[in-house]
């Protein structure tokens, strides 16, 4: 797979993902999810745009930060899906301790003891983590409408995190080059492949969710 291409493709995916946020955004303005997956698109749009320019811009752009943005739009995109699925979704301080964490990690395995399969390793296990309690909720949730939905929800993120769990075995196993954009290894592909994947599912989902409670509210309304 053209390592390009993806980056390419993920950038105009996430791109209609950011155009359908702002939409739902505006059509349900009490609904947090439509603002949480603005949050999550613009947080990842930035952060891939400063992870593909490294060895181009600063190390604490590139790794730290565009890693730590990734970080944090993912867990926005968590809050974001408990409220889709009318669970209780609000920011919460203890989000902060995975963020110090990963910020920490990218600081220690930049500066003090240079290691990218380290900084891959604890990245993908944050990746992991998120992705197995996103797939338990969408599974505690499959029966409460939506059902089609939900199911193929939790499969795409236990997909993922299979994905990055094999990711974090092979970065510690084998050595991994720093040059992204040229690279012809599977396992930086398959990542920007479920990218493409899901951030053209999310906005499937998002626009389900948000013309069913739109038509809703329409009908009673009558």
């Amino acid at each position: 797979m053209d390592i390009k291409l993806l980056i390419i493709s993920t950038f105009f995916s996430l791109s209609i993902l950011l155009i359908t946020s702002i939409i739902s955004c505006y059509k349900l303005p009490k609904r947090k999810y439509p603002k949480y997956f603005l949050l999550f698109t613009i947080s990842f749009l930035i952060g891939q745009f400063f992870t593909i320019y490294r060895n181009i811009i600063p190390d604490i752009l590139s790794i730290v930060c565009g890693n730590l943005l990734l970080v944090i739009g993912y867990i926005f995109l968590y809050i974001g899906i408990r409220d889709l699925l009318n669970l209780n979704a609000q920011w919460n301080n203890r989000y902060l301790i995975p963020i110090g964490v990963m910020f920490i990690g990218f600081i220690l395995f930049t500066y003090i003891d240079y290691s990218l399969a380290m900084r891959i390793i604890i990245f993908s296990i944050f990746c992991i983590i998120y992705g197995l309690i996103v797939s338990w909720l969408f599974f505690e949730n499959k029966n409460k409408g939506f059902k089609i939905f939900n199911i193929i929800s939790l499969v795409l993120f236990l997909i993922g995190a299979i994905l990055f769990l094999i990711r974090t075995f092979k970065a510690s196993t084998i050595k991994i080059h720093g040059n992204y954009l040229s690279t012809t290894d599977l396992m930086i592909s398959l990542v920007y492949g479920y990218l493409l994947i899901m951030t053209i599912w999310l906005t499937i989902l998002l626009i389900k969710h948000s013309n069913h409670i739109t038509f809703t509210k329409s009908k009673n309304n009558k």
